[in-house]
């Protein structure tokens, strides 16, 4: 009787030493993870895949953001979601086998990862849906005016002055720009411009050209000035660069939205609306593997 209470006993000391070993084990191993986090200065925990300060430092930096400790938390926060997003999407591309395929590089798993998510439902594009879209998006397809006009340029007397571009600059010129005003009245702005046009920098085209293409040579101001014009209407001295520029409009179209017009960007719409159910079905997924995964995101 004695012997089998000794053994009992026995027993029950070693379930005793086992279980405070256990524990302790338990205890090491989390107080480990936790100065692994804490070295690390973790910002996020994404399905037990860490997220470190310096991690988040470097993407902010390949971004072009320079990280402040007073900048905006709501900045920081939108980052720090799209490091989680690429993260999810990186886990992602390896439970499908994508990184067997010699993917070196994290972005071009990335990548990856997203074609498979826009290929795996081919969507049907309906003629209806379509119109649907583009009506909606109307705005954005309202075809641009087209221009032509002709101009002449004239240096200013002050390049190297302050005074460059302002009233009492005008004024200096004032003499010869009141003699052209006044041939205006009998010559052709062309002959005029023969003899008084400076511009050496570029050509003018003379020909109808789109306003955003206006727009990349004089800026829309200017060219909105231009616009508003009247036909055959000569405009006041525009500062430009080192001189002025005195504009005439010649001829000005803008195109119907109709039928036509619709038939004629189709393919833009088409590209337009296909991206538009490419970033929905993405948007959606990420959301999903959001919902699916344990994502623990740290203060900043």
């Amino acid at each position: 009787m004695t012997k089998f209470l000794n053994k009992n006993i026995l027993i029950f000391i070693i379930a005793i030493i086992i279980g405070l070993a256990l524990i302790f084990y338990e205890t090491i191993s989390f107080n480990n993870e936790f100065l692994q986090l804490k070295n690390k200065k973790a910002v996020a925990l994404v399905n037990d895949v860490v997220i470190s300060e310096d991690q988040f430092l470097k993407y902010a930096s390949n971004l072009g953001a320079d990280i402040q400790p007073e900048d905006d938390v709501e900045i920081l926060e939108l980052l720090l979601e799209r490091m989680i997003e690429e993260e999810l999407l990186v886990q992602r591309g390896i439970e499908l086998d994508l990184h067997k395929k010699d993917i070196g590089v994290r972005k071009e798993m990335i990548k990856q990862v997203i074609d498979f998510i826009i290929q795996v439902e081919k969507n049907q594009i309906s003629e209806e849906d379509l119109k649907d879209f583009y009506d909606k998006n109307i705005g954005k397809y309202t075809p641009t005016q087209k221009l032509q006009f002709q101009s002449i340029y004239i240096n200013s007397l002050n390049k190297e002055s302050v005074l460059l571009g302002t009233e009492s600059d005008l004024k200096t010129l004032q003499p010869k720009l009141s003699k052209l005003y006044d041939e205006l009245n009998t010559k052709d702005f062309l002959e005029i411009k023969s003899s008084y046009d400076e511009n050496n920098f570029f050509e003018v085209p003379n020909k109808l050209i789109n306003i955003k293409d206006c727009n990349l040579l004089f800026g829309k101001s200017i060219c909105n000035q231009i616009a508003s014009l009247n036909l055959d209407e000569v405009s006041q001295p525009i500062f430009f660069d080192n001189g002025y520029f005195i504009f005439k409009l010649v001829d000005r179209i803008k195109q119907e939205i109709d039928e036509n017009y619709y038939n004629e960007i189709r393919e833009k719409i088409i590209f337009d609306y296909k991206n538009g159910l490419d970033d929905e079905k993405l948007k959606n997924y990420l959301k999903y593997l959001k919902d699916n995964s344990e994502i623990i995101r740290y203060s900043f």
